[in-house]
């Protein structure tokens, strides 16, 4: 008899089905997997991240294409920069120009005055947008009587942008985080016209200047030493007394000399545009600003003290006395670089020596660019009243 066939209870039989539902041991090993996936996601992230961060960079990308070029307007690409008001500059590798307000935009396109050239711009010339304005030629259409001399650093010679004046406090100024000493040529005029030697300063990293002993920038927990060298030229060359003067990168750095040089008490006042009063919320506020996690910032911060020894505890002006220096704070309320909650803290918690304006509609160290008359009359109407000058 085919058992098979069979009509017995014995010719049926029911195999069991294997289970679908992982082992424990199965679903340790994905989530370990999973999370050594992600530590080294953000662990090359955030390597990638300090990098940004240390590396000294100083090259120009002509990244925007100039179209309908006529006598008067120009019309760019429609970015984050050129729908900014106010005036700025151009760059291409023959030339500079000067643009002023937004005559008209579409959702591509924005078209600008065309104030002034220093070479002939035509239709599809490949232009660097830039903040400072007076680059190359265009530094002569200031009719300063500038000079450029050599400060004694711990590093070696740095250059730095002299021009003299008759008063006995000199201004030092000191730029952002790849910028150079020319930089800050938009805010001599009303300086000079008031008297001021201005004395524009470079550090470690620069382009022209000796590198750091490993390469990197120390947001300020070193470059100090280099601004240090630069009120030691001062006075030794007729200053009595000193305003210093920083933007982004640079008021890191002022704030760190005012803690540690044995010269910070000839300083009379400082002046801060869009500075950078602590590392660590701003980190996360551009780790935020790129789409990436805020743990990607701590991995960036954790790697880049180890790479350098920076203290971001100690870089934290929020954490620091201020003492009685005065001190004159600019910030643009639409800064995507710097965030301004970290200055607005700081003029509150500091609120007995600090004059603050809030700019509008002003991106990072544009406040100056946003309305270039009412920046200088509120400089100049600032240095006047805290200086006592005639």
């Amino acid at each position: 008899m085919n058992i098979l066939t069979s009509s017995t209870p014995y010719a049926k039989t029911n195999t069991p089905k294997k289970s679908r539902v992982f082992s424990p041991q199965g679903i340790l090993l994905t989530l370990l997997s999973l999370i050594l996936l992600c530590v080294i996601a953000d662990g090359g992230i955030g390597f990638y991240f300090s990098n940004v961060l240390l590396e000294p960079t100083h090259q120009t990308s002509f990244t925007l294409e100039a179209t309908n070029v006529s006598t008067h307007t120009i019309t760019l690409p429609h970015n984050l920069d050129t729908e900014q008001p106010g005036t700025f500059g151009l760059t291409w590798p023959n030339g500079q120009a000067i643009v002023g307000g937004i005559t008209s935009e579409t959702q591509d396109t924005v078209t600008r005055e065309l104030i002034e050239t220093t070479a002939p711009l035509t239709e599809h010339t490949m232009v660097a947008w830039n903040r400072e304005i007076y680059l190359g030629k265009l530094k002569d259409k200031l009719n300063l009587e500038t000079s450029t001399v050599q400060v004694p650093a711990p590093l070696g010679s740095m250059p730095a942008i002299y021009v003299p004046g008759k008063l006995d406090t000199w201004v030092i100024m000191v730029h952002g985080r790849g910028d150079a000493a020319n930089s800050g040529l938009r805010f001599f005029p009303p300086l000079v016209k008031l008297g001021f030697p201005v004395l524009s300063i470079s550090y470690r990293n620069d382009t022209d200047a000796p590198a750091s002993p490993d390469g990197s920038y120390h947001l300020g927990d070193s470059e100090w030493q280099d601004l240090e060298a630069g009120v030691k030229y001062a006075l030794s060359h007729g200053a009595r007394h000193l305003v210093l003067y920083g933007w982004s990168m640079g008021g890191s750095i002022i704030e760190m000399f005012q803690h540690h040089s044995s010269y910070a008490s000839n300083v009379q006042a400082l002046i801060l545009d869009a500075p950078v009063l602590d590392w660590r919320t701003t980190l996360t506020f551009q780790a935020n600003n790129r789409s990436l996690p805020s743990i990607v910032a701590s991995t960036a911060e954790f790697i880049a003290t180890l790479r350098t020894g920076i203290n971001f505890d100690h870089l934290n002006q929020l954490n620091q006395p201020q003492g009685e220096t005065p001190i004159l704070l600019f910030h643009g309320t639409s800064d995507t670089s710097t965030p301004i909650s970290v200055s607005d803290t700081f003029a509150k918690t500091h609120a007995n020596i600090v004059t603050y304006y809030r700019v509008e509609n002003t991106n990072h160290v544009q406040s100056w660019n946003t309305d270039p008359q009412k920046y200088e009359a509120e400089l100049s109407a600032y240095l006047i009243k805290v200086l006592h000058l005639g």
